[in-house]
């Protein structure tokens, strides 16, 4: 009997990671779990020249991604586009990356822009060396025009930044870092393959060592349905946060990819199993609870940021009530009236333009979704060429954009309908009547004369079937497009051997 339970949770753990999820597009009451960042879905192979053969609108501001696809330690749960951290190929890299900064620097739709905000991810960028961040980060401020209070994130973990990364992270204007942290208990993160990476202790002393030199925002990841993990290590995490000098956060679901080290490890017990899903959906729950009722404030509903700080609130940021009846005073903070978070209100909330700098990075231009060479090698031979490396990527007409910026927006938790009105010209309950109508119905979305806004608890629950419910017609149950699998994207790009590109499978 105990040899049959333990297989049945091992199994558990295994369906919760993704034989639980044969398809990534679940149907309410079925809750999705794809994490929407990206739309449109449906990329195919896309040129530079495609992209800005007719200029439709200018943006006045944009924001930056730049991808540094390297890491000193690849984690056996990361699904991104990276690579062990190797001198030769990470000079030649920051030299590309240069290159293609002097591109977009010089590239007409960009005439006269400012740049609000910036994001540096990978990868871990503070692999590089100090002297390699200076350098990288100084052309940056050289060559782009940035506004008064804008604000650029690096990543980083516990052990790849230190005092003199710091310094060079202040003497060119990174105001925020967010650290992979995942937990604070050694044992999770030895399951996690992060042992050799850092420790609990030591990501409090780095988190410490940032605050002391002034850095003005700490975010830190964390992760639920960690192999090992209980409601009790979860409630001792979050006690951590609260009492540490961190400014925002995030939390992700743990993966388990199929064919992966993690795999393997859960499969045959080496690491111990995952919460199941009823364990772990748990487990967000307390964490939206215990936060919410101690005044920090949500962005999305797995992004918070600290209790209001008089200067925010002096500088014009607001906040909405998170249950419109008053019943809790919960608080959802809006993105776009505090330059800390710019960098998720335009990418999700105005749908504006991002520059994507790097191989495998993502970004939004003249109304197209693109993605640059996933390949470093390629990437590297194409800027030396004097081209911008897109490849890949989607036109959104204005159907699309209007799907768009309910898609993304509604992430966010709520969308003015006056902004949208603004911004594509028309109600968008006027524009997705029945779409909404179902939402509200299920109990999922709120209508206001103002706002559409998502319900807690539950339409935060199934944050990701409301995002899906505004995909078009052409994106219907695609998956969302990434960089993670360098190899499927390069199937797409250049089919070889007579293979034909990858057909989504309906």
């Amino acid at each position: 009997m105990t040899d049959q339970t333990g297989a049945a949770a091992s199994q558990e753990t295994i369906t919760r990671n993704f034989l639980d999820t044969p398809s990534f597009w679940r149907q309410y009451p079925d809750r999705d779990i794809e994490f929407v960042r990206w739309y449109p879905c449906n990329i195919g192979p896309l040129t530079p020249e495609q992209m800005f053969a007719t200029v439709e609108t200018r943006p006045r501001t944009v924001s930056f991604y730049l991808h540094i696809p390297f890491c000193n330690q690849v984690c056996t749960s990361c699904p991104y586009n990276k690579l062990h951290t190797r001198n030769t190929l990470v000079t030649d890299y920051i030299e590309a990356l240069k290159a293609e900064i002097l591109l977009y620097s010089r590239l007409g739709y960009l005439d006269g822009v400012t740049f609000s905000s910036g994001y540096l991810g990978g990868g871990t960028p503070t692999t590089l060396r100090a002297e390699q961040l200076d350098d990288l980060l100084g052309f940056l401020r050289r060559h782009l025009t940035f506004t008064d209070d804008y604000t650029v994130t690096i990543e980083s973990t516990p052990v790849d930044i230190d005092q003199r990364k710091i310094d060079a992270l202040l003497a060119n204007g990174v105001n925020r870092v967010s650290m992979g942290v995942q937990t604070f208990h050694d044992p999770l993160l030895r399951y996690l393959g992060r042992a050799r990476a850092h420790t609990g202790e030591s990501a409090l002393r780095t988190i410490e060592l940032l605050d002391r030199n002034g850095m003005e925002n700490i975010c830190i990841d964390f992760m639920i349905g960690i192999p090992g993990q209980t409601p009790e290590l979860w409630a001792a995490d979050i006690e951590t946060l609260t009492s540490i000098p961190v400014t925002s956060f995030s939390v992700y679901n743990y993966a388990v990819l199929p064919g992966s080290e993690a795999f393997f490890a859960v499969q045959s017990g080496i690491t111990p199993p995952c919460p199941s899903t009823k364990e772990a959906d748990a487990m967000y729950h307390y964490m939206h609870e215990e936060l919410l009722s101690r005044n920090y404030l949500a962005l999305t509903y797995n992004d918070f940021a600290e209790p209001m700080r008089p200067e925010w609130e002096a500088k014009g940021a607001r906040t909405f009530p998170i249950l419109p009846d008053g019943s809790k005073p919960y608080r959802g903070l809006r993105a776009e009236t505090l330059s800390l978070t710019d960098h998720l209100a335009q990418v999700w909330g105005r749908c504006g333009d991002m520059v994507a700098f790097g191989s495998g990075a993502y970004g939004y231009l003249n109304n197209h979704l693109y993605c640059t060479e996933p390949d470093i090698g390629r990437y590297i031979e194409t800027v030396r060429a004097g081209r911008i490396p897109a490849v890949m990527g989607a036109y959104t007409d204005e159907h699309e954009r209007r799907c768009r910026s309910l898609v993304l927006g509604l992430k966010l938790l709520r969308v003015s309908r006056s902004e949208y009105r603004a911004r594509h010209g028309v109600d968008p309950y006027a524009y997705f009547t029945e779409k909404i109508d179902d939402l509200v119905a299920k109990g999922l979305l709120t209508v206001t004369e103002d706002t559409l806004q998502v319900t807690y608890p539950k339409g935060w629950h199934y944050i990701d079937n409301i995002s899906k419910t505004f995909y078009s017609e052409a994106n219907h149950r695609l998956p969302q497009p990434s960089s993670a699998s360098t190899e499927i994207l390069n199937w797409q790009v250049r089919p070889e051997n007579g293979r034909r590109s990858l057909n989504i499978v309906q």
